[in-house]
């Protein structure tokens, strides 16, 4: 099964006070891109949770975001620093006098000040945090990939539909195509006929001419050969996993044969029908851009 680029998930671990939620959301991107916001406490994982990401996404930009909560965190509460705050009451006492200012001192003022409030240094992590970060991680890792299978599928029924349009007009084309070539060759027959007097050329050179000029406006293999990328294509998607690179190179070789299609072709409908081949295989290189 085939996976799109996009996707999001998200999951949720508790244990003894601990609470951790996890978010991985996802967007194009043609290498693989990890974007990993977790508290500083926790940069101690980022190698593993690095790892578990990449174990699952090798295309797309990455976002995981971790979160935590812990009940009972004291160490995290401010505490008021009696000394700085004394100084820094002298210190403005001793301005209002220099500057003969009056006034009393607002207690939003010295709140407000650079380390009246101080945070004592983070505890240690707690022992069961890793066990929960991975288990949330999972849990988000499990989602995004249901969502970006789900995308996927949607993908893959619409990519099938529009190869399946480029085959109806491929066998548009070679029907018509057998027609023009007999119109052209009897139409440059007339013309080179036209031109000469009877007897001046032999009727085998004649012929032989008037086939080499038809074939090269021939374009069976071209269609012969668009229709193996086709077949080529859509084997691809049946296969699954990863073929957005893949798929990208066969679009660019049916691009290649629609444009000499189109610029061998003498007869008009042919030409409008390699036109709209190549609208065909646009859209679809859109929607191959979001595929892992």
């Amino acid at each position: 099964m085939i996976a799109s680029m996009t996707g999001f998930g998200s999951g949720t671990a508790e244990s003894q006070g601990l609470g951790v939620r996890v978010e991985v959301r996802a967007v194009n991107s043609r290498f693989c891109e990890i974007q990993l916001r977790c508290p500083s406490r926790l940069q101690q994982l980022e190698a593993q949770l690095r790892e578990r990401v990449t174990a699952r996404v090798t295309r797309g930009k990455v976002s995981v975001l971790i979160e935590w909560e812990e009940q009972g965190a004291a160490a995290t509460l401010p505490i008021l620093d009696e000394e700085v705050v004394q100084h820094y009451l002298r210190e403005l006492e001793r301005l209002r006098q220099l500057g003969a200012l009056a006034g009393e001192v607002e207690l939003a003022l010295v709140a407000g000040l650079p380390g009246v409030f101080k945070v004592a240094a983070a505890a240690p992590v707690p022992p069961q945090a890793e066990g929960l970060v991975l288990q949330a991680l999972d849990q988000a890792l499990e989602g995004f990939d249901q969502m970006r299978r789900s995308e996927g599928a949607t993908l893959a029924a619409d990519l099938r539909a529009r190869v399946g349009s480029i085959e109806e007009r491929l066998d548009q084309i070679a029907g018509q195509a057998t027609a023009a070539r007999q119109r052209l060759q009897t139409q440059m027959r007339e013309k080179v006929e036209g031109l000469l007097r009877p007897g001046e050329i032999p009727e085998e050179r004649l012929a032989l001419e008037v086939v080499l000029l038809a074939e090269r406006s021939d374009i069976a293999e071209e269609v012969v050969r668009f229709r193996s990328h086709n077949a080529q294509f859509l084997a691809a998607l049946d296969q699954g996993g990863e073929v957005g690179r893949r798929l990208n190179f066969l679009l660019q070789e049916q691009n290649r044969e629609a444009n000499t299609i189109s610029s061998k072709a003498s007869e008009a409908q042919i030409v409008h029908l390699a036109v709209e081949i190549k609208e065909e295989v646009e859209r679809l290189r859109e929607q191959v851009q979001n595929l892992a």
